[in-house]
């Protein structure tokens, strides 16, 4: 994944989020990119704090950290920090926070809860120079996009939740490999390491567990590549695209097992479209689908001359059979925007005998012309 944010890291993401540590970012950092951090911080209530506006920085993290009726913890972005104060905040249990700081603070990087970076050199100043990061560095590489990488992120808390709850039942971690089924048993540790940091809970010695860690619900194949046809759909009309990833959804949701599903493919429908192409759809998208799209039933959207063009060129390129553009069509009502129906497709024609030679001539001109129009 290229974020284009230099935040967006694996070591970030271990540290805010896997052991849940304090961090102190220096020298001057824009802002929009120390928000980038809020990815890694799934769970946590966000407070923007200035500095250079408060006089009582300190007894306002206090009195935030003991006065707080929310399930969620709360993480400070503190912005304009001076050396003493990050002094006094390293003093503070129990806190949780991103500090910037424009001083040269790196003579404070003598502890652990408060790790230091420097972000002229790209550097931490008191962290672990081999950590473990196949984790990390699997969920970042693995994902398209930040939307997706924040997904995976929620999934893990997702599954923390319910190792905790688990926990706070019988104590026990009966059905770990059910809750940890979609992650290969090398990350376990990692995913169990934010569950007791986050809810400051016991872990249990895994090797100690007798579990046999379930096999995923679905090995894949070889998928054929379908995006080619994905771009064709939604790159030609706005309103006929909108349509199709909400009835795309809809089909998801009633004719698809999500156990079949990887999480890019419950959320991003590119990935979505490959997968019912590849499963469901192998001989192409299946016509009583396409009827739903062309009636536009969720929008309830009148379809103008022009988007009945688009249609047209849409399944064109997709090579439809002529007599299924024709079918669906003549099961449409559609009106342009004046209300004219001159240019509405034409009815289907019945094929001629072709011992009538003239008549059958004059069918196939037709057609021709049909499908000139279409490539038109």
């Amino acid at each position: 994944m290229d974020s284009g944010v230099d935040f967006i890291t694996p070591e970030f993401l271990n540290i805010l989020f896997f052991q849940q540590k304090n961090i102190v970012i220096f020298p001057y950092v824009d802002l929009k990119h120390l928000h980038s951090l809020e990815l890694f911080t799934v769970g946590c209530n966000i407070v923007d704090l200035e500095s250079t506006a408060l006089h009582n920085l300190k007894e306002i993290l206090e009195y935030e950290k003991d006065n707080s009726y929310s399930q969620n913890p709360t993480l400070f972005f503190i912005y304009n920090v001076s050396k003493n104060e990050i002094s006094e905040l390293m003093e503070l249990k129990g806190i949780r926070c991103i500090i910037n700081t424009n001083n040269n603070a790196q003579d404070l990087a003598n502890g652990s809860e408060f790790l230091f970076y420097n972000k002229k050199n790209n550097q931490f100043l008191n962290y672990d120079k081999n950590p473990d990061l196949e984790f990390e560095n699997h969920l970042i590489a693995t994902s398209e996009n930040e939307i997706i990488l924040q997904d995976k992120i929620v999934k893990i808390k997702t599954a923390a939740t319910r190792i905790f709850t688990e926990l706070n039942q019988d104590d026990k971690l009966t059905n770990l490999s059910e809750i940890l089924a979609d992650y290969d048993k090398q990350y376990w540790n990692k995913i169990l390491m934010f569950t007791h940091k986050y809810y400051d809970v016991e872990i249990p010695d895994i090797k100690a567990l007798k579990f046999e860690q379930r096999p995923r619900p679905r090995t894949k194949g070889v998928l054929k590549d379908y995006s080619y046809e994905y771009e064709i759909i939604i790159s030609m009309n706005r309103t006929i695209a909108k349509e199709f990833i909400q009835l795309l959804h809809n089909f998801r949701s009633k004719r698809v097992n999500p156990a079949n599903l990887e999480l890019e493919e419950l959320f991003n429908p590119q990935k979505l479209y490959t997968y019912l192409r590849n499963h469901h759809w192998k001989d192409g998208i299946a016509e009583e689908f396409l009827q739903e799209w062309v009636q536009m039933r969720i929008s309830k959207y009148t379809l103008s001359e022009n988007d009945l063009n688009d249609f047209q060129v849409i399944f064109q390129k997709l090579k439809l059979p002529i007599g299924i553009i024709t079918n669906l069509f003549g099961k449409t009502i559609v009106k342009d925007q004046r209300g004219d129906k001159s240019n509405l497709p034409k009815e289907t024609i019945e094929l001629p005998s072709i011992h009538d030679f003239s008549k059958f001539k004059k069918w196939m001109l037709e057609r021709i012309k049909d499908i000139e129009e279409l490539l038109n």
